[in-house]
């Protein structure tokens, strides 16, 4: 395995700096896109560039399920202080959580996939968590939307150069350095106590260019005990060097606490009326709720969880003519700290934990882009070793918990981690053939390895029972898309491809301890998933956009999981699950610098051979799945001066798990509006009035069952740019 893995990122780092060498003995016919990117601070990816008809919040190859949300959508103050909010507005994208506010307890889903099903990247970086200990996939709190240039949304089968991910790619690309210095301060407050401040600069003096941006956000939240106060840090640095070469670091770090939301129901001996009712959250794991005397009425306000993650990345890029090689570097750690306190005392602190949820993961990517003629050729590959750390138990009341302690020592004493216990590495080959000044192939391979060790018995933290095993997984799977482009202004595309999703951290931990239990977890496979899409887009006198796109996965092996009574989490395969659907998008430019938008979503999910559901009524990862999504908007915008915009967000009734019945969510309709005033240029610098209102129908309506969401919320604030 490590043999493997030294000569895989070997291969990496002799493509990153052997193939230039021959490369720049050729001729190429011009530069090919991602060559032209590299002149920003940092790694950035770029999607094909395309011409935008209108202010829509997307317009990039619509036939192809891409889009893209700009800067001026990020622009508008949002309640929940992340790009959660315009991320809505987005065909096929549908947000889940407990609350909003502060992003870290929310769930974006990408044509049905969970978090864990599509990548999340910053700046061309994977930034999304491996989510031990109950942590998620994505902390959507990292990055500011302050910070952001705009958002690209890549739905569904991905050419082989962006991984191992059937739902799709979200990619975060950040504001880079300008020839002048640019700077911005911002302060913003609203509803529920929520209030932010921010300020970056970006310039680039001589070789030496700089992205540097800060920001602090505060608010008492919705539900009982559910607020939060984050800082955020994001920094690029970037020199060009010699040789045509550039390198670069980054840092991104993020430092927060989180009130977890506690239970307010009438039933309980510690109801506060003035809350809305809710059932609680435990915000880390392992769960100590059920080993609690009073179970869930134990622990009340002041219960919370703080956290601090740091991001760093480096790369090293060398231009050429034709094209680039470069190699990056990331290494993520994240530290979290549970405290808990009596329900009837608040000061009264019973249990605190300590863990490390991300210990030192690392992960190595290197990439040539070469433009030969009418191919644009990429080779590249990457390596990823990631696992879980320690906890530990500083301070436990022991008079607050049962006699199951005794067993599951981890809840007084915590237990040890397993890190560098997983391995993942990919090597992968593409063209993109320009056959015909109409058509255009796309072609990749992708060949993966993964790889996961024997787990030692003391990172259990209870007497188990688990049979010493390991994994190894060996996947080549083709990509390929077609564009195709009969008249002005008309493209079809298709795009067909196999994918591989292997299990992360807490399933595979999950699956080794109770695999001798017998609840159909004896083998665990990967997941694979079969793509087909079909998409049609016409620009009509660059006015008006009209796209339609259908797709349909197969994904046999699915890894779901459950929790039993006196087992814990089992993690186990759905013989197959298919995810098939269809979006509808159109932006037209009306007179008067109005842009009139709207898209439409119809999704299915079916499944067959769930052990666990043996009545097919619902799955863990496909509940609160709707089969309707619809969103309106219009928007008016007088250059910089004056920006404003309406829009009508709708998600259908959705079925959900109610223990082992299906029940039903119900439907929803939010209405919200922004806008933006100039009303003041300087010789310094020019002010902003910004304001934004949400839910302008003050609907009741739940994200996910027993946590209602906010009424009527509201945000305004100034900013200053100079």
């Amino acid at each position: 395995m490590h043999a493997k893995r030294i000569f895989i990122s070997g291969l990496i780092f002799s493509l990153c700096l052997g193939l230039p060498a021959g490369a720049m003995a050729e001729t190429a016919g011009k530069e090919s896109a991602t060559a032209s990117s590299s002149n920003q601070s940092g790694p950035v990816q770029k999607m094909e560039e395309v011409q935008v008809v209108a202010t829509f919040p997307g317009s990039a190859d619509e036939a192809m399920g891409q889009s893209v949300v700009p800067r001026e959508d990020l622009e508008a103050p949002a309640i929940s202080g992340t790009v959660l909010e315009p991320l809505t507005h987005q065909a096929g994208i549908q947000v889940l959580g407990v609350s909003m506010l502060g992003g870290k307890q929310a769930e974006v889903r990408l044509r049905g996939f969970d978090q864990w099903r599509y990548r999340v990247m910053l700046d061309g970086m994977p930034v999304q968590r491996d989510g031990s200990y109950g942590r998620g996939a994505m902390d959507w709190s990292l990055v500011a939307p302050e910070d952001i240039q705009s958002i690209n949304i890549y739905r569904g089968s991905l050419p082989a150069k962006y991984g191992n991910a059937p739902g799709g790619l979200i990619e975060i690309v950040s504001q880079t350095p300008s020839e002048e210095s640019q700077s911005q301060v911002s302060a913003l407050y609203g509803s529920l106590g929520t209030w932010s401040a921010s300020a970056s600069n970006r310039w680039k003096a001589g070789p030496v260019g700089w992205a540097l941006a800060a920001r602090q956000y505060e608010t008492d939240g919705y539900l009982r005990n559910n607020y939060a106060d984050n800082f955020n840090f994001n920094g690029n640095l970037t020199i060009d060097l010699p040789w045509q070469m550039q390198a670069g670091v980054g840092l991104l770090y993020s430092k927060g606490t989180t009130g977890m939301p506690v239970y307010n129901r009438k039933d309980s001996p510690y109801y506060n009326s003035g809350k809305p009712g809710a059932d609680q959250q435990e915000l880390g794991g392992p769960a100590i709720s059920s080993r609690l005397k009073q179970g869930v009425y134990a622990w009340g306000d002041s219960s919370e969880i703080k956290d601090t993650s740091s991001f760093v990345n480096a790369f090293l890029m060398k231009k050429f003519e034709g094209g680039h090689a470069r190699l990056r570097g990331m290494l993520w750690n994240e530290e979290t700290t549970e405290t808990y306190y009596d329900a009837a005392d608040s000061g009264k602190k019973i249990y605190e934990r300590d863990t490390t949820p991300e210990n030192n993961n690392w992960q190595l990517l290197g990439d040539v882009v070469y433009t030969l003629g009418a191919h644009t050729l990429e080779v590249g590959g990457e390596t990823r070793t990631y696992g879980w750390g320690d906890q530990s138990v500083p301070y436990i009341d022991r008079s607050y918990f049962t006699a199951a302690i005794n067993y599951f020592n981890f809840v007084g004493d915590g237990f040890e981690g397993q890190p560098n216990c997983l391995h993942y590495s990919a090597l992968y080959v593409q063209d993109s053939w320009k056959a015909l000044s109409h058509l255009d192939v796309e072609f990749g391979l992708r060949g993966e390895w993964f790889d996961a060790d024997e787990i030692d018995p003391n990172a259990f933290g209870f007497p188990a029972s688990a049979v010493p095993t390991t994994m190894s997984e060996t996947n080549v799977d083709p990509r390929l898309a077609v564009r195709f482009r009969p008249w002005q202004g008309g493209e079809l595309g298709l795009r067909l491809g196999i994918t591989h999703r292997y299990p992360n951290s807490p399933e595979y931990f999950w699956w080794y301890l109770n695999r001798g239990t017998g609840y159909f977890n004896t083998d665990l496979s990967p997941e694979r998933a079969v793509q087909y899409e079909l998409g049609f887009e016409q620009k009509i006198a660059q006015r008006a956009s009209l796209a339609v796109r259908g797709y349909y996965y197969d994904v046999s092996d699915y890894i779901s999981s459950t929790t039993v009574r006196g087992v814990g989490t089992v993690v186990y395969n759905i013989d197959e699950v298919k995810i098939f659907g269809g979006e509808l998008e159109g932006v037209l430019a009306l007179p008067w610098n109005l842009s009139l938008w709207a898209n439409l979503t119809l999704q299915q999910a079916d499944k067959s051979g769930d052990p666990w559901d043996v009545g097919n009524q619902a799955s863990n990862q496909l509940s609160n799945f709707p089969k309707v999504m619809a969103n309106l908007g219009l928007d008016y915008h007088m250059g910089e001066l004056l920006r404003a915009g309406v829009s009508m967000n709708y998600v259908g009734p959705r079925d959900y798990m109610d223990g082992t019945e299906a029940t039903e969510l119900g439907s929803y309709v939010l209405v919200n509006c922004y806008a933006s005033y100039r009303f003041l240029q300087t010789s310094w610098g020019n002010w902003e009035a910004l304001f934004s209102a949400a839910n302008l129908l003050d609907q009741d309506y739940e994200l996910e069952a027993g946590y209602p969401m906010p009424g009527l919320t509201v945000m305004g604030g100034l900013r200053f740019l100079f």
